[in-house]
């Protein structure tokens, strides 16, 4: 039987890096179910017994990557909050994070079928952790543009929250009107009576 290639540290983190990667494109292209170990391991030049010595599950790559996605656009809606300490620079920055949404639905719209067998294979502290994260990114992003909220932080960052679901109404809203100015427009109103 021949012997496993031993792999160095730096090996596995760049393997784990370009899985990442390719991950994420894929899961914009195509979505998590037709996203395969298989060919994510060929276009990494990777065999697939690599691929397991690397993740347990192909869930705990998704994870992985989504976890840094949210870390990359909460840095980007942080930034753009640091830059412009207003409540047009947080609703500005809302707008952003919902444009984002629209441009890449196999990886946001957590309602499509899609979406909903990733998460049901997830562990509840993982589904929990990803809620937090949200939750805490709203936070920091207020920290960020220095304001004060008008009422109770879970009231404001739950309202924030509804507001980006609305995602999920673009197709009936586009039908009608332009849903990203409808969508400014409540970002705006809502920003103004949160925040103080």
């Amino acid at each position: 039987m021949p012997s496993k290639p031993v792999l160095s540290d730096g090996d596995k983190k760049a393997i784990r890096e370009r899985l990442r990667t390719l991950c994420e494109e894929c899961w914009i292209a195509q979505g998590y179910k037709k996203t395969s170990i298989k060919s994510l391991c060929d276009q990494a030049g990777i065999s697939i017994g690599t691929f397991y010595t690397l993740y347990p599950a192909k869930e705990d790559l998704f994870s992985e990557t989504i976890s840094l996605i949210q870390t990359r656009l909460t840095e980007k809606i942080l930034d753009i909050n640091r830059r412009s300490q207003t409540k047009e620079g947080f609703a500005r920055s809302i707008k952003e994070l919902f444009r984002e949404y629209d441009s890449k639905p196999f990886l946001y719209n957590v309602n499509t079928p899609d979406f909903q067998t990733f998460v049901t294979k997830l562990p509840k502290e993982t589904l929990q952790k990803i809620k937090l994260d949200s939750f805490d990114a709203f936070k920091q992003a207020a920290q960020a543009a220095n304001l004060t909220l008008k009422m109770e932080p879970s009231q404001a960052y739950g309202i924030l929250s509804a507001l980006l679901s609305t995602i999920n109404a673009k197709e009936t809203l586009a039908a009608a009107c332009d849903y990203f100015a409808v969508f400014d427009c409540m970002a705006d109103i809502l920003v103004n009576s949160i925040f103080a």
